[in-house]
């Protein structure tokens, strides 16, 4: 791996939902490695979170594109009206994440992360970076009608998409003075069409998060890998979801060097 000097600059990535789009984090993460830029400090909502907690943990981009490559919706939830509230139960998803993480709370991670939810209740943002890292990813992906609330610190909490899908402000408020901001949420275009209510749901949700976005010009490094022709349910896909997202990772990366003084 290339090393280079680096400025005074604390890096900051922040990583958007986009359910299984999320393949193409971990083909930005490769670049960015590849490069020897390491972020100091990580944010993720749903999606984002997801592949934030793994990284944060030091979980290799290898090992995450190793198991996006099998990985399908029964592993993370499961059929269930339980609660009345959603269509499946996410517990599987919990543990899951426990299982590939390798750590239980925020404090064992290897640099600082923070996890994005929606406190359904009051509709605020919550940014959480203490306690257990799974249910904390996993509040942050609680898709609303499809997943139910997760209950932590006294509050029901649900996707953090619904009210902040690309946090950079939360890594600018964890120090970050220099952020890349990775969008998994493509510009409006014709999408797959969905067979069923649960794809119809998540396109839904895709709908409504495009609306809490930041101002592209408002971050130093905007990466928006093309997915618009990728349906946000559907897993085969991930390596090409993943190659996309090297590729958007390629194309700003002399830039990043360049603003972070890391050109040879």
């Amino acid at each position: 791996m290339p090393l280079f000097p680096r400025k005074s600059k604390r890096i900051g990535l922040a990583l958007s939902g986009g359910a299984v789009r999320g393949a193409a984090h971990i083909g930005v993460l490769q670049v960015l490695e590849r490069e020897g830029i390491i972020p100091d400090v990580i944010a993720g909502t749903s999606a984002g979170a997801i592949v934030g907690a793994g990284y944060a943990a030091g979980v290799s981009t290898a090992t995450m594109s190793a198991v996006f490559r099998t990985l399908r919706w029964p592993r993370l939830a499961r059929f269930s009206l339980r609660t009345g509230l959603s269509l499946f139960d996410t517990e599987p998803m919990e543990a899951f994440i426990r299982e590939q993480i390798g750590v239980q709370t925020f404090d064992e991670l290897q640099r600082p992360f923070a996890a994005v939810a929606c406190d359904i209740l009051t509709g605020e943002r919550v940014v959480l970076r203490e306690g257990s890292v799974a249910r904390a990813v996993r509040a942050s992906a609680a898709l609303p009608g499809l997943f139910p609330p997760v209950e932590m610190n006294g509050r029901l909490l649900v996707d953090g998409g619904v009210v902040d899908n690309l946090p950079v402000d939360v890594v600018r408020e964890m120090g970050a003075d220099y952020v890349i901001a990775v969008d998994l949420i493509p510009p409006p275009v014709s999408q797959p069409q969905p067979s069923n209510p649960f794809e119809m749901l998540l396109m839904a949700a895709n709908l409504l998060v495009r609306q809490n976005h930041p101002d592209p010009q408002s971050v130093d490094c905007y990466i928006q890998p093309a997915l618009g022709g990728y349906a946000p349910w559907d897993f085969s896909h991930g390596p090409e979801m993943e190659a996309l997202g090297r590729a958007a990772a390629e194309a700003v990366i002399v830039k990043i060097k360049r603003d972070l003084g890391l050109e040879r």
